[in-house]
């Protein structure tokens, strides 16, 4: 059912239609309003089919958690170099990445000539059991409070991701649960990055985050203090995205582009840290099972629109984009 992990087809992606992202609200929704999913899943698939990136706000995570998730961020990488570097990334992609050790080759505006990402990284998954996948998460053993925080901010967005499955089910004219099982409870492949961008300036050619689209089916970004993330538009502009304080950021990525045949588009977004201030970055990208099989959903294909891409499980693709875009898997270092 899968591709081999060299030879995965990248779905072909472009900029948004508009320069203006769509806010959604959801407080209607998640209180279980009349009419609400409707109302909220129209405004979803215009998001989606014109700018593959929207901004949600009363969804439910609160203003403190975040704040504390991005202290704990921030004092992680104020540690020294020789203590994050114990943490070493390995080849389950959960620990601590160097400075320059992405480069996103999966992206079609990677030429050759961009250099390794500027900034450092801290990656976990899922640490609660009992869970099917065998990965150990690692974790500083002189940082309290670190470990606590990041698994609470992480089980609350991967629950606020279950909780909006079914506005893109019905945004797709799906049954409302189509996507329920495909994201098990204690099963996803989902990952948490907590992420550190110096305010140093950079060269050409250089970026904190090259242009790239994520491999997520979705992404949950809560808006930082210090501005950065640029979205394509399909005019070729490259624009910033200023979202609200306490507002998070939600993009699809390649796996829900993969799934709706090209539908939901994947937008691609780089960050430019141009502040003169240090950066710090918590995205959530949410993404199945690993042995869910995506392919084409039977509403996004028609005998004039064949499916574009094979079925592929989720964790092969994974595998395949961590294998192209991290230096450390790349180049077979991983421990």
């Amino acid at each position: 059912m899968s591709t081999a992990t060299d030879e995965v087809p990248v779905t072909q992606t472009f900029g948004a239609a508009s320069e203006d992202i769509p806010v959604l609200d959801l407080a209607g929704y998640l209180a279980g309003d009349e009419g609400a999913l409707e109302k909220v899943a129209a405004e979803l698939r215009y998001a989606l089919e014109e700018v593959g990136f929207f901004v949600i706000v009363n969804h439910g995570i609160s203003q403190s958690l975040m704040d504390q998730m991005f202290a704990e961020t921030e004092r992680f990488h104020v540690l020294p170099e020789s203590a994050k570097s114990k943490l070493a990334i390995n080849r389950d992609n959960v620990g601590y990445m160097g400075n320059e050790g992405e480069l996103p080759r999966t992206s079609p505006y990677y030429t050759g000539t961009l250099k390794p990402d500027v900034g450092e990284c801290f990656f976990i998954m899922c640490d609660r059991g009992p869970r099917s996948l065998k990965i150990q998460n690692q974790w500083p053993n002189d940082l309290p409070g670190f470990r606590e925080t990041l698994v609470e901010y992480y089980d609350a967005l991967e629950e606020l991701g279950r909780k909006i499955l079914p506005i893109y089910a019905t945004a797709l004219d799906m049954p409302p649960d189509y996507f329920r099982d495909a994201f098990s409870e204690n099963e996803t492949l989902s990952v948490l990055r907590a992420a550190h961008m110096p305010p140093d300036e950079l060269e050409d050619d250089q970026f904190n985050v090259g242009p790239h689209t994520d491999s997520s089916f979705f992404t949950l970004l809560a808006a930082a203090d210090v501005p950065g993330l640029e979205l394509l538009s399909q005019s070729g502009n490259w624009f910033p995205a200023s979202p609200s304080a306490g507002s998070i950021v939600v993009n699809s990525g390649d796996m829900l582009t993969r799934w709706t045949n090209g539908r939901f588009l994947s937008t691609p977004h780089r960050v430019r840290n141009l502040s003169g201030h240090d950066r710090y970055s918590i995205p959530l990208f949410f993404q199945p099972k690993p042995d869910q099989v995506i392919e084409c959903l039977p509403t996004c294909t028609t005998p004039d629109n064949p499916p574009k891409e094979p079925p592929i499980t989720t964790g092969d693709y994974y595998d395949w984009f961590m294998q192209q875009n991290l230096l450390h898997a790349q180049d077979g270092n991983s421990t």
